[in-house]
């Protein structure tokens, strides 16, 4: 459903306000169209179960050991609990896994909804909030944990902080699943057991109140993702937020039309209007 950004606050206060303390769970993503999809599946090399075991058996092996190298940990992959905190750590550092990040805050989600956009040449029209009551999807439906099983399945995952403090700063959580489209999945469960998934899309055109919003609360990039490019993304969303967003493409496309219009309605006018001009002769023909 396409809200405001002060409608979202509302549902957003009143889940911290009246929910069940982590019953829900929140997502943002830069762009409304997208699927809820791991980067995993959204590599294209997941088309059968045997390639999700191989990931795996095969994948998770040869990367465990450069990252070892790097970080001086040890990881024994054949712990649930310490996998777990492995494919958490990989998706907070780029590595494709089939996890689906998501967070215990309303307003972290926001940000990385906005976070995305080019504030200037906006690449779409809507961001997209999700809000997923987990409390009642873990009541409902038998959590897997094991990939092995070919059974479909979305899976709510909380590895423990340790060596992951993006994970921490973030609020973070995660889906779990041998998925490709974990929306579809969910949407159909609700025919039977009722609503856990809601979408709410904000314009991109709120953005400069937002950004004034998250600052406000603390929640930049400096926050959430310390370092010194975070540094640079939290002056450059503070200037953002004293300008407004450039021309999303609907914006454009109405504009382009409108310009297109104008210039048919003119070049349909034209002729009748040189009609009205008399013609004149060529010079050679003019009498003396």
């Amino acid at each position: 459903m396409i809200v405001s950004w002060e409608e979202f606050k509302v549902v957003a206060n009143s889940h911290i306000q009246e929910a069940a303390k982590g019953s829900f769970i929140y997502r943002g993503q830069f762009n409304s169209s997208w699927n809820l999809s791991t980067s995993l599946h959204r590599t294209g090399q997941i088309e059968e179960h045997k390639n999700f075991v191989g990931y795996f058996e095969n994948i998770l092996p040869f990367v465990q050991e450069p990252v070892e190298a790097w970080d001086g940990s040890r990881r024994d992959l054949t712990n649930p609990l310490q996998l777990a905190e492995f494919l958490a750590f990989l998706q907070h550092n780029g590595f494709p896994t089939p996890l689906l990040d998501w967070t215990f805050s309303p307003y972290i989600a926001a940000y990385f909804a906005f976070e995305g956009i080019n504030h200037f040449t906006p690449q779409n029209d809507f961001v997209a909030i999700y809000a997923f009551n987990q409390g009642d999807w873990i009541k409902s439906y038998k959590q897997t944990h094991d990939y092995k099983p070919e059974a479909k399945h979305v899976t709510i995952l909380n590895p423990t902080y340790r060596a992951n403090p993006k994970q921490m700063l973030q609020q973070g959580t995660f889906m779990f699943t041998n998925l490709h489209d974990i929306e579809f999945h969910i949407h159909h469960n609700e025919k039977t057991q009722g609503q856990f998934l809601n979408k709410y899309e904000i314009s991109v055109k709120e953005r400069p109140k937002i950004f004034k919003d998250l600052i406000a609360m603390n929640i930049t990039a400096m926050q959430l993702m310390p370092g010194m490019e975070s540094v640079c993304k939290k002056v450059f969303a503070e200037i953002c937020a004293t300008h407004e967003v450039g021309m999303s493409p609907g914006e454009f496309k109405s504009y382009s039309e409108n310009v297109l219009a104008r210039s048919l309605s003119n070049a349909a006018a034209m002729p009748a209007a040189r009609e009205t001009v008399p013609k004149r002769k060529p010079k050679g023909m003019v009498k003396e």
